[in-house]
C-alpha cells in the first residue's frame, strides 16, 4: 500500500524513462546513469555536481524507479560516503518500495543532523503509511517546528490534521501553505478538500469555480466527490490506509 498524504494530488509526476538505448548496431547500451548528466566540466566531488546527481536520482524515484534510485545512491555513496542528503533520499526510496522499517531506521540516525526537518517529515510520512494519523501529524508538526516556511511540510501538516478530524488547525496549516505557494495546486487541492469535509462547501466550490482550465477543474470536482468519504473515515493507529505512498511524496516533494 502506498501512503495517500496528498489525497488532494492530481497532477501525477511524469514517469521518467530507464531503457537501454540503440545506436544502430544493433549493440545494447546500458540505461543511463545520473552521472553521465552531470555537466563533464565539473568533477564530481563540486559541490554543484554533487546537488545535480542527487536531484536526478530524487526525479527517478519520483517518476516510480526507486529501486534504481537505491542502486544510484550505492554508487555515490562509494564516492561520498557520509552525506546526509543522499541518506534521506535513500530512505525516501524505501518509504516508496512500503518498506517503512527501512525507511524508519534511517531517518531516525538524521533526527540529530541538519536534516532533521527531513527526518522528522518522514517519519511523519511512515506513520501515515502505516495509517497511525495522529502519530504522523505529531512528526509533521515537528518537521514544521524546524523549517516553518517549507510548503512541503506545511502541506503534510495541514492534510494530517484533516485526517484526524482537526479542520480549524488543518485549514489555517493549508491556508498559510497557500499564501506561501499561491500556485501550488497540490496545496489548492488539499485545501479545497478540507473546506469541503469542515463544512465550507461554497468557500471549497468557489475555489473550485477560480480554475481556468476546465479539464483540471472538473477532476477537482471528481477528486473532491470520491475523496469526502475517505477523508472523514476515523483514523487510528493501525488502521488500513486507503492509499499509497506515491501519492504522498508527490503532494510533499512537489513544489512552485
Amino acid at each position: 500500500m502506498r501512503v495517500f498524504l496528498s489525497l488532494a494530488v492530481l497532477a501525477l509526476v511524469p514517469g521518467l524513462s530507464a531503457c537501454s538505448s540503440l545506436f544502430g548496431d544493433d549493440t545494447p547500451r546500458r540505461p543511463p546513469s545520473p552521472a553521465d548528466q552531470v555537466p563533464q566540466a565539473a568533477a564530481l566531488d563540486a559541490e554543484n555536481s554533487r546537488d545535480l546527481y542527487l536531484g536526478i536520482v530524487d526525479k527517478l524515484r519520483q517518476g516510480g524507479k526507486s529501486r534504481a534510485a537505491l542502486a544510484y545512491l550505492d554508487d555515490y555513496d562509494n564516492r561520498h560516503p557520509g552525506d546526509a542528503r543522499a541518506q534521506v533520499l535513500r530512505a525516501d526510496s524505501f518509504l516508496d518500495i512500503q518498506d517503512y522499517d527501512r525507511a524508519e531506521a534511517i531517518y531516525r540516525e538524521l533526527l540529530n543532523g541538519d536534516q532533521s526537518a527531513a527526518a522528522y517529515d518522514g517519519l511523519g510520512r511512515v506513520a501515515a503509511g502505516r495509517g497511525d494519523w495522529a502519530k504522523a501529524r505529531a512528526q509533521f508538526h515537528e518537521a514544521v517546528r524546524r523549517e516553518p516556511i517549507n510548503v512541503k511540510y506545511l502541506n503534510d501538516l495541514g492534510f494530517a490534521e484533516m485526517r484526524i478530524a482537526s479542520y480549524d488547525e488543518a485549514l489555517f496549516t493549508l491556508r498559510q501553505a497557500s499564501e506561501l505557494a499561491p500556485t501550488n495546486a497540490q496545496v489548492r487541492n488539499n485545501l479545497i478538500l478540507c473546506l469541503d469535509v469542515a463544512g465550507q462547501a461554497d468557500q471549497s466550490k468557489a475555489m473550485i469555480a477560480r480554475i481556468a482550465d476546465t479539464k483540471e477543474r472538473r477532476a477537482v470536482e471528481q477528486m473532491v466527490r470520491s475523496a469526502r468519504a475517505q477523508v472523514r473515515t476515523p483514523t487510528t493507529a493501525g488502521a488500513s490506509p486507503t492509499t499509497a505512498p506515491r501519492r504522498l511524496a508527490q503532494a510533499s516533494e512537489t513544489q512552485p
